[in-house]
């Protein structure tokens, strides 16, 4: 992770508890483009002016500021984004797993169907990661995706109804 970003982004909202639905909306939303939890109600991510916009779009409760951050405050945002990328990461192995598993079970068409499902998930998931690894200017993640990538195509091309 670039301990150089001095550019952040960060996302500030409210929703009672009456809108949870929304708010668990708001909530996978933010993780889904790349925002890091960085307080009750805040979300952080380096800024970029796609993720800027993106983050404006995620829901009309939602209050998007760009920050410069002082170099004795990057640390704690490096870290936040650091252990959410992780969390992602972490993530993405166990539904390698439950990909590789799922190929193996699918014989006929409602298990092909499950596969193909998680497949596009997983490369959805993939994307998300890597668009965070672009922002973060995390090369050792964007390495990581790229192992991913290549081991989704290993598993994609294996024989259904075998352990890879």
């Amino acid at each position: 992770m670039n301990k150089k970003i001095k550019e952040w982004s960060f996302a500030f909202f409210d929703l009672s508890s009456k809108e949870s639905a929304r708010r668990v909306r708001v909530h996978r939303n933010l993780r889904r483009i790349g925002a890091a939890l960085h307080s009750q109600s805040v979300y952080c991510m380096p800024y970029s002016r796609s993720s800027f916009k993106d983050l404006k779009d995620i829901d009309k409760s939602i209050f998007v500021v760009k920050a410069y951050v002082v170099a004795d405050e990057i640390e704690e945002l490096v870290t936040a984004y650091a252990n959410f990328t992780s969390s992602i990461v972490s993530e993405i192995n166990v539904k390698m797993e439950a990909l590789e598993d799922a190929k193996a079970s699918a014989t006929d068409m409602t298990t092909k169907r499950g596969y193909t499902k998680r497949l596009h998930h997983i490369y959805d998931r993939l994307d998300s990661l890597e668009y965070v690894a672009t922002i973060s200017n995390n090369d050792e993640i964007i390495d990581k995706v790229e192992d991913f990538k290549r081991k989704v195509v290993e598993i994609d091309n294996g024989d259904s109804g075998q352990l890879i």
